[in-house]
């Protein structure tokens, strides 16, 4: 490494901490699956810690989308299991609506689209993919917390799943083409 870039790509890390709780809630969105704790936990440390950090380190490297996306996302999963959490603990005082929940994920997709957009224009092919499919998914999700639909909310689990896979995908992709010291897997 050079002194103009003290830390390594942090991609793989942010991608597989998005991945991973994306494909672990989206089997339970989908139906598959029931969550608990542990899931909960991975949210707070994993998919919100991990990808805040590599965001983090994104934006030492001067790289705005990458430190943007991942600090976002990573954001978001905290968010999102503070509020379950909270939730739980006194839903009398911490309820979470149908419209609310809509709302949220509506606005999500919206900004997600935005981050689409910005990695088409910088020709990151997969990741213009993993972002297309996780604002799909949101939206889905949105309107399946604003309709209450059991159906929509499984849909919306399964678009979950093929989004997690394919973030998982472009970890590993980006990994391996650096061990490689080439492009060895389509990025």
């Amino acid at each position: 490494m050079s002194q103009d870039q003290p830390f390594a790509d942090p991609s793989s890390l942010g991608l597989w901490g998005f991945a991973l709780t994306t494909i672990v809630l989206s089997l339970h969105n989908a139906g598959l699956i029931s969550t608990a704790g542990l899931t909960l936990a991975y949210a707070f440390f994993w998919g919100g810690a991990a990808q805040v950090f590599a965001g983090w380190m994104d934006f030492k490297r001067g790289n705005m989308l990458g430190g943007t996306a991942f600090s976002t996302y990573g954001l978001f999963w905290i968010g999102l299991a503070m509020a379950f959490v909270l939730s739980s603990w006194d839903p009398s005082v911490f309820s979470m609506s149908g419209a609310e929940l809509g709302a949220w994920f509506v606005l999500w997709g919206v900004l997600t689209l935005i981050y689409a957009v910005g990695a088409y224009m910088a020709k990151a092919r997969v990741l213009t993919s993993v972002l297309a499919l996780l604002t799909l998914t949101f939206w889905v999700l949105g309107a399946a917390f604003f309709s209450g639909s059991a159906a929509i909310t499984r849909a919306g689990g399964w678009i979950g799943v093929i989004t997690g896979l394919d973030a998982l995908y472009l970890g590993a992709a980006l990994l391996i083409n650096w061990v490689a010291r080439g492009q060895a897997l389509p990025t």
